[in-house]
């Protein structure tokens, strides 16, 4: 039964886990796909595929938390700037400029643990960059058009049972 001084007390633990959960989960799945995504660009499938995957997505996970707080600052920014935009064309700018920021990120963070830092250190991040927003806009798509919405719906359903 509920009292008046329940909503004072802080969430429940399985309430706050069935909201961080989804992206407890997912977040990291995309960061290991595309890094090594990434890694494979840069070094290929030879002996130093392994490690470098390993640290490309270690760093990748480091710097996810700074990329999500831009994405949500990037949604935010595309429906004031257009606001008369219908919603699958806000939608659809939001996925690109995400996808080129996230993957432009992350193969600086990938690249920077697999290669030197030299004058092939340039051609080395455009290729981890151009080889994986492909991936990046596949993954990207999945997760506007049908994951956020999922986990939106989630998200509520668990505040409402509060």
């Amino acid at each position: 039964m509920k009292t008046p001084s329940s909503s004072a007390n802080p969430p429940s633990f399985f309430r706050v886990m069935r909201q961080a959960l989804p992206l407890l989960l997912l977040l990291p799945s995309i960061t290991l796909i595309l890094s090594a995504v990434m890694t494979w660009a840069n070094v290929g499938f030879g002996d130093e595929f392994v490690p470098r995957w390993v640290r490309g997505f270690v760093t990748g996970l480091a710097v996810l938390p700074l990329i999500m707080v831009f994405v949500g600052a990037l949604e935010r920014m595309v429906g004031r700037v257009f606001p008369a935009l219908p919603w699958m064309a806000r939608k659809l700018v939001v996925l690109l400029l995400t996808a080129c920021s996230i993957e432009s990120v992350l193969a600086l963070a990938v690249t920077a643990t697999s290669h030197p830092w030299d004058s092939t250190f340039g051609t080395a991040w455009w290729m981890a960059f151009s080889r994986s927003l492909p991936v990046g806009l596949v993954i990207g798509s999945f997760v506007t058009f049908y994951m956020k919405p999922k986990m939106d719906q989630m998200l509520k359903r668990a505040k409402g049972q509060s």
